[in-house]
C-alpha cells in the first residue's frame, strides 16, 4: 500500500462505547476511513453495515465485541487473513493459539488488553519491580457495567510477573468487592460508577512498598493507544500481545 492510499478501518462492535468513540476518531485521522461496521445489537445509521464477519472487507480490523462473543467471532476472523486490532476482553487461550497459528508473514495481529498508555506504562514498570518484590497485589476499580471481574487488564497484569517464591493470601469475602487469586496474585476488584478505569499494582517486602496507580478519567484516553498502533501499522508484522510491547520495540526501553 502506497503513503497516499487511504487506509480503510472496519469496526467491529462498532456500536458500543469504544466502538463509537473509535468510529469519531478514525473520521477525524487523516489517511483512515471506515469501510463499514459489524454489530449484531444495532445497526449504524452513518457506516455501512456488515451483516456478518464474513462480509468484512478492510484493511485494518478493530475488534470491540462484547466478551460472550468474541471467541467466536476470532475463529472466523483466523480464516480471513485480516490485520486485527483485538480490544475485547474474554480471550481465551485456545483463541490465542489459533490465531498465532494462523498468521501469514505479511499480517499483524495485535491483542491489546488495554488501550491505555498509562497502562502500558504501569505494566512496563511492573515488570521492572517484578524481581525485586516478592509479594504483590493488585486492586482494580471500573464503572458497574463491567461485566468481567478482574478485569482483563489486572488478569493481563497478574498473568506477566512470575516469581518462584511468590505465595497468595486467604481470599478475604465481602460484599463490597470481589476477591480472586491469579498466578499467585490477590486481585482485588471493585464496581461503583465512582470509577471507569482504576488500577494500582503494590509491590512490597517486609521492610518497604511501592505502589504504581493509574487512573482513566474519561474514556478518551485509549484512542490514543489506539491511534499510536495505526500510526506504527506499517510497522508490524506478526502476532504482538500488549501495548506495552510495541512500544517497547519501538522506543527501545
Amino acid at each position: 500500500m502506497s503513503n497516499n492510499e487511504t487506509v480503510k478501518i472496519a469496526i467491529s462492535g462498532g456500536m458500543g462505547k469504544m466502538g463509537l468513540l473509535l468510529s469519531e476518531f478514525i473520521e477525524n485521522k487523516d489517511g483512515y476511513d471506515i469501510s463499514g461496521i459489524f454489530d449484531p445489537e444495532k445497526e449504524s445509521n452513518t457506516y455501512h453495515n456488515y451483516k456478518s464477519i464474513d462480509e468484512i472487507n478492510a484493511d485494518i480490523l478493530v475488534e470491540f465485541s462484547p466478551a460472550n462473543s468474541i471467541n467466536e467471532n476470532l475463529a472466523v476472523l483466523a480464516k480471513k487473513k485480516i490485520n486485527l486490532v483485538v480490544g475485547s476482553s474474554g480471550i481465551n487461550k485456545r483463541s490465542l493459539e489459533v490465531l498465532k497459528s494462523n498468521i501469514d508473514d505479511d499480517q499483524f495481529i495485535c491483542i491489546i488488553p488495554n488501550f491505555s498508555i498509562g497502562a502500558s506504562f504501569q505494566k512496563i514498570f511492573s515488570g521492572l519491580l517484578n524481581n525485586n518484590f516478592p509479594e504483590v497485589s493488585i486492586e482494580e476499580r471500573h464503572h458497574n457495567n463491567k461485566k468481567d471481574s478482574p478485569s482483563g487488564t489486572a488478569v493481563d497484569m497478574a498473568q506477566s510477573l512470575e516469581h518462584e517464591e511468590r505465595t497468595s493470601t486467604e481470599i478475604q469475602e465481602s460484599s463490597d468487592y470481589e476477591e480472586n487469586i491469579i498466578n499467585e496474585i490477590n486481585i482485588k476488584s471493585i464496581r461503583s460508577d465512582k470509577y471507569i478505569a482504576e488500577q494500582t499494582v503494590t509491590f512490597s517486602t517486609s521492610d518497604e512498598s511501592i505502589s504504581i496507580d493509574h487512573k482513566v478519567t474519561n474514556r478518551t484516553a485509549y484512542l490514543e493507544g489506539i491511534g499510536y498502533i495505526l500510526d506504527v501499522h506499517s510497522e508490524l508484522k506478526g502476532f504482538h500481545h500488549g501495548l506495552e510491547n510495541i512500544m517497547i520495540e519501538r522506543f527501545k526501553i
